[in-house]
């Protein structure tokens, strides 16, 4: 079972990605977050093995104070960024974050679940994740 956790300010954003996953038996939504403190304490009771994490959480500071969390205390939890802004920006600041992946709000349900599942793949197998 694939244990997902999404950090995300935008409820709306949250409730849809948490609906498309759990329409697949093998991945469970374990915690949501809307605010880093939220997401820091939910992410350390859970342990989950992705973390959704918005990239303006509502701000950037907020998002990288989660990113140093989950890398210092849990560093097999693979982090997924998500933003509304293009696909080649996010790619760029994700990689510069330490994101093992990125997508768009904008992507649909296939691409947000793939994108999950290749950034959850066992480090050196991942092929490049990105929205495609």
């Amino acid at each position: 079972m694939l244990r997902v956790f999404i950090a995300d300010d935008s409820l709306g954003f949250g409730t849809l990605a948490s609906a498309w996953l759990e329409a697949h038996s093998d991945i469970e939504v374990v915690g949501a977050a809307r605010s880093a403190p939220e997401a820091i304490d939910g992410i350390r009771g859970t342990r989950p093995g992705v973390v959704i994490l918005d990239r303006l959480l509502p701000q950037p500071e907020h998002s990288q104070e989660v990113l140093r969390c989950i890398r210092a205390e849990l560093p097999d939890t693979a982090v997924l960024l998500v933003s509304g802004m293009p696909s080649e920006d996010l790619a760029d600041e994700a990689a510069a974050a330490g994101a093992d992946g990125h997508v768009s709000k904008a992507a649909n349900a296939e691409t947000l679940v793939r994108a999950v599942r290749q950034v959850a793949a066992p480090r050196g197998d991942e092929e490049d994740v990105a929205e495609t």
